[in-house]
């Protein structure tokens, strides 16, 4: 996995930011299991730590651990360091096991690059060892698949197909047997992504429920798609012991305004509006459902994508000189 670090800036990822957002209503629903705050949350903070600033200050928690593999640039991290967030350097294969599970946690593995075999691995080591209300997120690149690129580069008449070569690297086992070389590009890249990463947290909570005698699942609460630069991909769920489902229940998670009806992934749209554009609508909202927008020239399709996310999207101004 890269140093992202070194070429994406987080602060200009306006669809990232409202995602985060998202994620702080997901997570505030949590009272039923405990108290948020009293959550330690694990992640990926890079030099930004924008994850850890915006839950530090809108959910209250205070325990925070960030896992940065490039050790070489560990002055960097600790000198952008926001608060007094625990900074666990290593691969997160290796860092994972080694935390204290004893507690409930927030996990959210934010990847940059496409599935990899290491990221199967690294939810398996979170089912295998967190607490019935806990939390796991993955944010995943679903562009194109590193078997399919193999494919386009190879000039051999008789090559194998991508499909295969992504068999070969994940093992059979771990890929549905209906998946296709279409599923490797794009929105049903981050589906077939998706699937393959709950099939692996299943698999991993099969053998502890046989092993330790529990009955813990995994429920999914979201997905989310969205596009900044490249089209990403997240999974939101819950471990939950059966006996606290009425707990997990109790979230409600369907009851936020983001959440589609029919369960389909989120989609993040960034709205192509002006200004006074936006302004307009917003004056207009939270709307009835009964009463239409009054748009006069403005896109419709624009103002529905503004209308559904306008509490998560950043705020801009222009400032003329």
């Amino acid at each position: 996995m890269s140093s992202s670090f070194r070429k994406i800036d987080y602060s200009l990822r306006p669809a990232k930011y409202a995602e985060r957002k998202m994620l702080v209503d997901v997570l505030r629903r949590l009272t039923p299991f405990q108290a948020v705050e009293d959550y330690c949350y694990i992640g990926f903070g890079s030099v930004w730590f924008s994850d850890f600033i915006l839950f530090h200050r809108m959910l209250g928690i205070n325990k925070m651990i960030s896992i940065e593999q490039a050790e070489t640039a560990r002055a960097r991290f600790e000198e952008n360091r926001p608060f007094n967030i625990n900074i666990e350097f290593g691969n997160s294969s290796t860092v994972l096991p080694s935390l204290d599970w004893s507690e409930r946690v927030i996990v959210w593995l934010d990847y940059d690059d496409p599935l990899e075999p290491e990221m199967l691995q690294d939810v398996r080591s979170i089912a295998n060892r967190a607490r019935s209300g806990s939390v796991l997120a993955v944010s995943l690149q679903c562009v194109k698949a590193p078997s399919y690129v193999d494919y386009e580069r190879d000039m051999d008449e008789g090559k194998m197909t991508a499909i295969e070569r992504f068999r070969q690297t994940f093992g059979r086992e771990r890929v549905p047997d209906d998946a296709r070389d279409d599923d490797l590009t794009g929105w049903p890249y981050g589906t077939l992504s998706r699937k393959m990463l709950i099939n692996e947290i299943e698999l991993a909570l099969a053998e502890r429920n046989l092993s330790s005698n529990t009955n813990l699942k995994f429920k999914a609460i979201c997905e989310i798609e969205y596009r900044d630069d490249a089209r990403m991909c997240t999974l939101v769920g819950a471990f939950v012991e059966d006996d606290e489902n009425e707990r997990l229940e109790a979230c409600a998670f369907q009851r936020l305004d983001f959440m589609p009806a029919n369960q389909r992934p989120i989609r993040i749209e960034m709205p192509k509006l002006t200004i006074r554009e936006l302004r307009k609508i917003e004056q207009q909202l939270p709307k009835p459902a009964e009463r239409e927008l009054e748009l006069g020239s403005i896109p419709a399709s624009d103002a529905e994508k503004f209308s559904r996310m306008y509490r998560y999207l950043p705020n801009f101004a222009v400032m003329e000189i």
